[in-house]
């Protein structure tokens, strides 16, 4: 009787597995002839992701991006459909668009005729976290639009502005005007999340560039004066780093160093965790105090030790991969 039971239910499972599959195939020639018919597109496209075949469901949509006027994007079935990646690139010209159109990403609701129930909720609640956007029936999508562009431009002028640590030393990205200037336009063009931090990085690696070195350093206090945390910590020591390794004057360096002294001691206050010593250590250097020089480096020397002890197994699974 039990084997009986397996082979029907086995049965079963067969030919909701072919009837999925005929629907999908159905679906496919359907989209083949309609490729511009949005409803088609997403039928399509939730049927692929329904039978789990998320890489082809992903390359329709990005089939579907590569057609859609810039426009498009204000309708809420395209924006739903291709928000993921449509302003993935803020080189793109949509990405520009939506800098503009974000005030209009919001729609009259649609009342379901049908009501939602339970298992449909939480597929569609399941949906939009793993999507990281909101579901389909909010229907302002200002503050998301907002959020995605902003940071994702953020992103972008972090890989092209910030220094990185690469072989036990900070170097800068490769100064790219083309580039900066885009990313430049784009912060001015809108008011987005976080801008003020994002034209003050912008402005420094332009002013390094150019060898204004009193005018990274005046940016920087500024911010730190401004409270603004995303140009703080981190950032500020691989910048002033990076500064001290040029030929500065006494009196520069005297200004630097005084700074260091006296963001690292607010910072500690405030319960940061930024390690200023290695940078004082190197100032100190600079202006012949080897006595502090070399007991801030020491300093550095053994909160960077205790943490890659600490973080040991962290590093080397990031190493490996």
């Amino acid at each position: 009787m039990l084997r009986k039971t397996i082979m029907i239910l086995v049965c079963v499972g067969c030919c909701l597995a072919a009837s999925a599959q005929t629907d999908l195939e159905s679906l496919k020639e359907k989209y083949t002839v309609n490729k511009r018919d949005i409803k088609v597109v997403k039928e399509y496209v939730e049927a692929l992701e329904d039978a789990r075949k998320g890489k082809e469901a992903e390359q329709v949509i990005k089939e579907y991006m590569s057609r859609c006027p810039v426009l498009q994007v204000e309708d809420k079935d395209t924006y739903l459909l291709l928000n993921k990646y449509v302003f993935a690139d803020p080189y793109s010209n949509v990405f520009e668009y939506g800098i503009y159109a974000v005030k209009k990403m919001k729609w009259d609701r649609e009342e379901s005729s049908a009501p939602e129930d339970k298992a449909a909720r939480l597929k569609r609640l399941f949906k939009g976290l793993g999507s990281g956007v909101s579901g389909d029936n909010e229907i302002d999508k200002r503050y998301e639009v907002l959020m995605v562009l902003s940071r994702n431009l953020n992103k972008e002028i972090e890989k092209q502005c910030e220094p990185h640590f690469q072989d036990e030393r900070y170097v800068w990205p490769l100064y790219d005007s083309l580039k900066l200037e885009r990313l430049t336009y784009l912060v001015n063009k809108g008011q987005l999340l976080g801008q003020d931090g994002m034209r003050l990085k912008l402005a420094i690696i332009k002013a390094l560039h150019t060898g204004d070195n009193e005018q990274v350093f005046r940016d920087l206090e500024v911010a730190a004066n401004l409270h603004m945390t995303d140009v703080r910590g981190e950032y500020i020591v691989a910048v002033l780093t990076l500064l001290s390794e040029r030929n500065l004057n006494k009196n520069l360096i005297d200004s630097v160093l005084s700074f260091v002294l006296r963001i690292s001691e607010q910072e500690k206050a405030e319960g940061g965790s930024t390690n200023y010593y290695n940078l004082l250590g190197r100032l100190y250097a600079l202006v012949g105090d080897r006595g502090n020089a070399d007991k801030y480096k020491k300093m550095g020397d053994a909160i960077e030790a205790e943490r890659m002890e600490r973080y040991k197994d962290l590093f080397k699974a990031t190493q490996s991969n």
